[in-house]
């Protein structure tokens, strides 16, 4: 009896099946992402997750993008072996390649939307990788002889998108890119030092009225205060430590999120606390807020800072200035002093930090030494009766407020407006407002963000540009505490003086990297990312 051959895979298998699985792949990646946004997340947590991935993808292709070229080879061994199927093996290979298709084409679809929102090309290698997943298939399909038309023309569809995502990461996972100034080995910007820290964790009691207004989020977690502090071997008793807050970003209350702001912090002699606070707050019936010049009538800020008095009850009662509050043998001895006060914050937490400025020296707090650092700021409370004033700052009282070229999220303005009211409100000639530019001369580029602040998405870029301040900024206030002028001196030249602030270091072609851009009071003249401000900020006076 004479045999048969098998019929070609796609005409066995009806285009309706290769859909099915095509949808159950993408299905991997979309599925969560609405289920999140049907629970009332906001976009920008429900695409989260998704963000994270393309970020883990690319910083480990960073480091070893010869795992690039190895996918590559893999996709060229798995079509070469395919074609040697026969039968239900092959038509089984193609529908784990079709499912596999769709799952990478959600997350080339997600990175393209993130991108546009977020990323603004900081990530190339991770939708190269991301077009791995589409290769299989279009190879299978593109080669076969045999196989229906519409799926050769798919083929190829998918063949365009898969080039135009792997192109671009090619010279880079070859190192045919310049590369930019590598993290400092020692001094400001390096590994935090000189002291190990050590962290614990504590917690406030939420005002009822906040708890009311809390909605997707864990009471539990947003009022978690996580400690930093040094680990001193050899200091003596009764040494002052001098004291700060970092405050997270909309959202973002894991201090995990900002564990390298708060390490470089703490290890150069102060302790720290990260103050997790309740931002998502829901008031019914609230009317559309006015946003502008640094300053929004959202009735939450108050809700928070009632929040915040609750907090900073436990900091004064528990923490500082107490005998207590060194039982477990931190500090051997030393005391931790407010009296020296670091405020640092992020998008939102920029807002409560400026209100917290107000409420600490209303508190005896700060009364020696003040630094503030202000990352891509967002707005406080337009009510003096909850901002407070900051007439009552220290004569030693230093000011960075910092805005990110790409930073799609905050308004450049509103960092314009919290600098003039330290400017013109505290009586501060040296405030320094800066903006970080993005610079996509090499690999990988230097993309200033966002999310600059915070450690998932830590590169060389926050190291020149946001964790050099940090060490400068720490060092500063615990000399200023021990009247140690010679180093506070030294530290307060790399915070002030342009020539030591500004330069960014050079990319591996010897090209310069893109300075800092700092703008002299009254901070409304100059560059076209200021123009505009002088009429935010006039809609409150």
């Amino acid at each position: 009896m004479e045999a048969t051959s098998p019929k070609p895979v796609d005409a066995s298998t009806p285009l309706w099946a290769w859909w099915m699985v095509a949808a159950v792949g993408m299905s991997v990646e979309l599925l969560p992402i609405g289920i999140r946004l049907l629970d009332g997340e906001p976009p920008a947590d429900a695409f989260w997750p998704s963000a994270l991935r393309a970020l883990w993808l690319d910083f480990l292709l960073r480091e070893q993008g010869v795992w690039l070229l190895v996918g590559l080879g893999l996709v060229a061994v798995l079509t070469l072996v395919e074609r040697n199927l026969v039968g239900r093996a092959k038509d089984i290979t193609r529908l784990i390649g079709v499912g596999l298709m769709g799952w990478c084409l959600a997350l080339l679809g997600t990175h393209v939307l993130l991108n546009w929102g977020f990323y603004r090309g900081a990530f190339i290698l991770a939708p190269a990788g991301m077009a791995l997943g589409i290769l299989p298939i279009t190879l299978m399909w593109g080669l076969d002889k045999e196989g229906k038309r519409i799926l050769k023309q798919g083929a190829l569809a998918l063949g365009v998108v898969a080039l135009l995502a792997l192109t671009p990461a090619l010279p880079a996972a070859m190192n045919l890119m310049p590369t930019p100034p590598p993290t400092p080995a020692q001094g400001y910007g390096a590994a935090p030092g000189p002291f190990l820290t050590e962290t614990t964790t504590m917690s406030y009691t939420i005002p009822e009225q906040v708890l009311t207004h809390l909605e997707g989020e864990d009471p539990n977690v947003v009022s978690r205060m996580t400690v930093t502090w040094p680990v001193y071997t050899v200091e003596p008793p009764g040494l002052r430590v001098p004291f700060g807050l970092v405050f997270p970003g909309f959202g973002a209350p894991l201090a995990s999120d900002y564990t390298d702001w708060t390490e470089h912090l703490a290890a150069k002699g102060m302790v720290v606390v990260h103050v997790a606070y309740p931002s998502h707050l829901i008031i019914e019936g609230q009317e559309e807020p006015v946003v502008a010049g640094g300053r929004s009538n959202h009735p939450q800020h108050a809700l928070r800072m009632d929040a915040m008095a609750s907090a900073m009850d436990v900091l004064e009662h528990e923490l500082l200035l107490s005998e207590e509050a060194d039982t477990a043998g931190w500090l051997m001895g030393a005391v931790i002093d407010p009296s020296a006060l670091y405020l640092g914050g992020h998008s939102l937490g920029a807002g409560m930090a400026m209100m917290v400025a107000a409420a600490a020296m209303e508190r005896g707090w700060a009364t020696e030494a003040l630094l503030v650092d202000l990352e891509q700021p967002y707005t406080h409370a337009n009510d003096p009766d909850i901002y407070g004033s900051l007439t009552a700052r220290p004569d030693a009282t230093l000011v960075h407020v910092a805005i990110a070229e790409d930073d799609t999220s905050v308004d450049p303005c509103h960092g314009v407006g919290h600098a003039m009211r330290w400017h013109q409100e505290a009586d501060i000639a040296d405030v320094v407002l800066m903006r970080i530019p993005s610079d996509r001369h090499g690999f990988p580029p230097l993309i200033a963000s966002h999310y600059l602040a915070s450690t998932p998405v830590h590169d060389t870029l926050a190291d020149h540009a946001f964790y050099r301040r940090v060490d400068a900024q720490a060092e500063w206030l615990v000399a200023m505490q021990r009247n140690d002028t010679f180093t506070s001196s030294f530290a307060e030249a790399h915070l002030l003086d342009h020539e030591l602030l500004l330069p960014m270091g050079t990319w591996s072609d010897g090209t310069t990297v893109k300075p800092l851009e700092a703008v002299e009071a009254p901070f409304i003249r100059g560059p076209s990312w200021v123009e505009g401000c002088q009429e935010q900020v006039d809609i409150w006076s």
